[in-house]
């Protein structure tokens, strides 16, 4: 098996997840720039029997939820696909002391926009703009970042960067209780031309 970011080898690492009768594999996904290849990625996935979480910006400048080719996309992986779409968020955009109050009305608008109830969120590049103390999560919301109560006992794993920093996902199928953190920007068909 070569690994590289081709949906290839994206296609042979579902295979393996799917090979294990319980899987402990919890596949997320950022929706960060440019959400082209994300039906491909919800495709190839629902094709295995794996439901993912798919992370929705609401203020990204490349692309926009509420557009009919976003709304109908999400809708589809949603519905047809059965994954769960949840808000990327962007603490940036508030202040700390209003933080709580707008991830809520974030979630609620991402909620009715789809349909659905959104039950999860994860910050957008925490490392730059930092996590989410406890009192501002609200107790409905499954937390997700590389801190959060939630990643405690398992083995994380993030492609951010179009880098993987303890060698690929497939490397670490022996495991238990993983989250795998994917961006479907960084991920192509035959080359990584195609996504810049």
């Amino acid at each position: 098996m070569t690994c590289d970011f081709s949906f290839r080898h994206y296609r042979e690492c579902c295979s393996k997840i799917a090979e294990r009768s319980s899987s402990g594999i919890e596949m997320i996904h950022d929706i960060d720039y440019a959400p082209d290849n994300v039906l491909t990625m919800s495709a190839i996935e629902h094709e295995y029997g794996i439901r993912s979480t798919y992370f929705v910006r609401l203020h990204a400048r490349t692309y926009n939820p509420f557009a009919l080719p976003y709304y109908t996309m999400l809708r589809t992986m949603a519905q047809d696909f059965g994954h769960q779409i949840g808000l990327h968020f962007e603490p940036s955009f508030y202040q700390k002391e209003e933080m709580r109050d707008a991830l809520n009305a974030e979630v609620t608008a991402l909620s009715r926009l789809l349909g659905i109830t959104v039950t999860s969120f994860s910050i957008h590049e925490p490392a730059r703009f930092g996590s989410l103390e406890p009192e501002m999560i609200p107790e409905h919301l499954r937390y997700y970042c590389w801190n959060a109560p939630y990643y405690e006992g398992k083995k994380y794993l993030s492609d951010s960067g179009v880098r993987w920093r303890e060698g690929c996902m497939c490397e670490h199928f022996h495991r238990e209780n993983l989250i795998i953190l994917t961006h479907p920007d960084h991920w192509y068909q035959e080359t990584s031309a195609e996504n810049y």
